[in-house]
């Protein structure tokens, strides 16, 4: 009786074990090392979750003249403004939202569902102003602007797609510095709200 009870704890202990590997190999597998937030990956899981409807949208983020910032304080500086703008962007991310690293100084916002064009300029328009809050590294004190390019689109329209179009968004903002007045990539009017203006 003593040695089934002893294999039976064993085993128990063993799946637990497993289990709890399992989830750090997955959390590390979406998950960015310097800064914490999720990774590319994170974001293309995130994005293919079965259960939205209408359109969705994302935002890219690129900061501006970063490399001036890792010539002029070096790469330890850089790698903590990284780190400060990734909780900046996760502080300022909202219910249903989810901000992520994609690599080097460029970032990405999932938006989830947006009930109209206007509320995605809005959110764009938000992550800007909070990046443009000066940040305080190292005694020194730091301005990272970043250029913010949005897309939108039926909730079935690939990731990659969305990416693509908010890159070429951003880097119409980068060269004017001006963020609603160009286009947005949006199949539908700018105040057409998908079926009655409800977020699944």
């Amino acid at each position: 009786m003593l040695p089934d009870i002893a294999l039976t704890l064993g085993t128990a202990g063993w799946a637990t074990a497993a289990t709890t590997l399992a989830c750090r190999y997955r959390t590390r597998l979406h998950t960015d090392p310097l800064t914490g937030l999720g990774n590319r990956t994170a974001l293309y899981r995130t994005a293919r979750r079965p259960w939205r409807r209408g359109f969705v949208g994302v935002l890219l983020v690129d900061l501006d003249q970063f490399k001036a910032i890792n010539d002029a304080h070096g790469h330890d500086t850089g790698n903590r403004v990284l780190a400060a703008v990734a909780t900046r962007l996760a502080e300022t991310t909202q219910h249903g939202e989810r901000a992520v690293r994609l690599h080097g100084d460029e970032f990405a916002v999932w938006l989830g569902t947006t009930p109209t064009t206007d509320h995605a300029e809005a959110r764009a328009e938000a992550i800007t102003h909070a990046l443009a809050e000066p940040l305080w590294i190292d005694g020194h004190r730091l301005t990272v602007l970043g250029s913010v390019g949005l897309a939108t689109g039926p909730a079935h329209t690939p990731v990659s797609d969305l990416l693509s179009q908010a890159d070429t968004h951003m880097y119409q903002v980068k060269t004017t510095r001006q963020l609603t007045s160009l286009p947005t990539y949006s199949t539908r009017p700018r105040d057409q709200h998908p079926h009655g203006g409800h977020a699944a």
